[in-house]
C-alpha cells in the first residue's frame, strides 16, 4: 500500500516553482512527522510517491504492459484547523482542492517527465471514513490515449484506495486518544 492515505488528508500543495510559484523554504521530507508533531498552523512537507515492487507489477497488469514505474514529488501545504474539521466531524466529505504534482513515469520504452493534479477526497459516515480516493487528474505531457487509462487506474486501484481508509481511520482512532499535538 502506498503510504499516501494520512497524507492525501492532508494534501494541499504550496506553491511550486515547476508550476510558476514562488519556491518554499526547506520542508521536511517526513510528512508523518509533520502531521503528529508539527506545531505550525500549516503542514508543510515533501511528499514522495512510488510504488512496491507489488504495486509495481499491479499497475504494469492494469496498464496492459505500458507503465513500469513512476515516482512523484508533492510539496504539501494546508492548514491543521482543516484536517482537525474532518477528523473531527461525525459525516464530513473532505476534498483537497486539486494540487499539482510532478512524476517521471516509465514506460517498456523510454522515461518521461508529467504533471499533473490530485485532489483526494475522503467522506466520512458515523465517524468513520468510508469512501476515498486520490483524485489524479490534468495528466500533461503525455497523450490523452495513454492518461487516460492511468488516471482511472490510479483512482480505481483497489490498494490506494483501502490503503487511504486504513491509515485515514487509523490517525482518526489515534487522534482521538489523545495521540497527536493539538493547536
Amino acid at each position: 500500500m502506498m503510504r499516501g492515505g494520512l497524507v492525501a488528508l492532508a494534501l494541499a500543495l504550496a506553491p511550486h516553482p515547476a508550476f510558476g510559484g514562488a519556491p518554499t523554504a526547506a520542508l521536511s521530507e517526513d510528512c508523518f512527522a509533520e502531521v503528529e508533531t508539527g506545531t505550525g498552523p500549516d503542514i508543510a512537507c515533501l511528499f514522495r510517491l512510488q510504488p512496491t515492487a507489488a504495486e509495481r507489477a499491479e499497475l504494469e497488469a492494469g496498464s496492459r504492459g505500458y507503465v513500469k514505474d513512476f515516482a512523484c514529488r508533492m510539496t504539501v501545504r494546508i492548514a491543521r484547523a482543516e484536517i482537525d474539521k474532518a477528523l473531527a466531524a461525525v459525516d464530513y466529505a473532505f476534498k483537497s482542492p486539486e494540487q499539482p504534482v510532478v512524476c517521471t513515469i516509465t514506460t517498456y520504452k523510454s522515461t518521461f517527465d508529467v504533471t499533473g493534479t490530485f485532489a483526494p477526497e475522503v467522506v466520512f459516515k458515523n465517524g468513520v471514513a468510508v469512501s476515498a480516493t486520490p483524485g489524479l487528474g490534468k495528466i500533461k505531457g503525455i497523450t490523452r490515449v495513454i492518461s487516460w487509462p492511468i488516471v482511472q487506474f490510479v483512482n480505481r486501484w483497489p490498494s490506494v484506495r483501502e490503503g487511504m481508509l486504513t491509515i485515514v481511520n487509523a490517525y482518526k482512532t489515534h487522534k482521538a486518544k489523545g495521540g497527536a499535538k493539538k493547536i
